[in-house]
């Protein structure tokens, strides 16, 4: 699906300023500017489509000293305008997201009204940002209203040669105790996160499967299932290293992380996220099932 960009680099250093597409001006013009942290379609295939809803654009504030801005200087709120071919299409305020845990983010939501490129722009920068919009079927992406694919997934039982079951540091959590195949059919809500938490705990990442846990342990009304990114996780990720990825996401060539959905009693996607969500936003997603 990221095909174009290193596995690696997408996987775990999405984060990386580096990761930006634009166009516009020298981004050292003005003091802040704005920085994609999802696929924009430019140096990564896009995961933005037409026709399934609103979809979901994640950007942070960078400072120009290019690093992003941290909770105690990142604004509240933004105003990001979008274009399409150069006519204003929409102004939406977005709240910050993530203070005070990692790196804020701010979460453009909008339906897109056709595919091809876009453009992100604040009043506070005059370095705007593309963005391309592509049809269902240029994408893996599983849309909210579809059925998830069922898979066995590695559990406390048989962990399907996924060593470790999860990269957690304190341990795993106790979401192994089934498989998605199990889940999806035994009539509850279901709740998948797919992440490593050996690399998601900074930046956008985020510390995502504790948040899931501080929300979800307990719970007996919905299954939780946690997929680690990788099959044999390696802590040396120099090149030549690579860790291959687990079973579920080389069946669904899935190729970013974190990523979360929740789905009905009957497997039908209700929500999703990915690429960065905070604590608030999987107590949300919860809530919805």
């Amino acid at each position: 699906m990221w095909r174009g960009i290193d596995r690696r680099t997408f996987l775990i250093g999405a984060g990386a300023t580096g990761f930006l597409a634009a166009c516009g001006s020298d981004p050292a013009a003005s003091p802040d500017r704005l920085a994609v942290r999802f696929p924009d379609g430019i140096l990564a295939p896009s995961a933005a489509v037409v026709g399934h809803g609103p979809q979901r654009f994640p950007f942070i504030v960078v400072a120009q000293d290019q690093l992003p801005m941290l909770s105690d200087t990142a604004p509240i709120s933004i105003d990001i305008e979008v274009l399409r071919n150069g006519e204003p299409l929409m102004t939406q305020t977005v709240g910050a997201r993530g203070l005070g845990q990692f790196t804020p983010y701010y979460p453009l939501e909008f339906e897109p009204p056709e595919t091809g490129s876009y453009v992100a722009r604040t009043e506070f920068s005059d370095f705007d940002i593309e963005f391309v919009v592509v049809e269902r079927e240029q994408t893996g992406v599983f849309q909210v209203g579809e059925q998830l694919p069922a898979f066995d997934t590695p559990t406390f039982d048989d962990p399907r040669g996924v060593e470790p079951i999860s990269t957690r540091p304190g341990g795993p959590s106790p979401f192994h105790e089934i498989t998605l195949t199990e889940a999806l059919s035994n009539g509850r809500p279901t709740a998948l996160l797919i992440a490593t938490p050996e690399f998601c705990r900074t930046d956008v990442c985020g510390p995502s499967l504790e948040f899931l846990i501080e929300h979800g342990e307990g719970r007996d009304d919905i299954d939780i299932i946690h997929q680690e990114v990788f099959e044999n996780f390696q802590r040396d990720t120099s090149a030549g290293n690579n860790p291959e990825l687990a079973p579920l996401l080389r069946e669904w060539d899935w190729q970013f992380e974190p990523s979360m959905y929740v789905m009905d009693a009957n497997g039908t996607i209700v929500a999703g996220r990915h690429f960065t969500f905070d604590s608030d936003e999987v107590a949300e997603l919860l809530d919805l099932i």
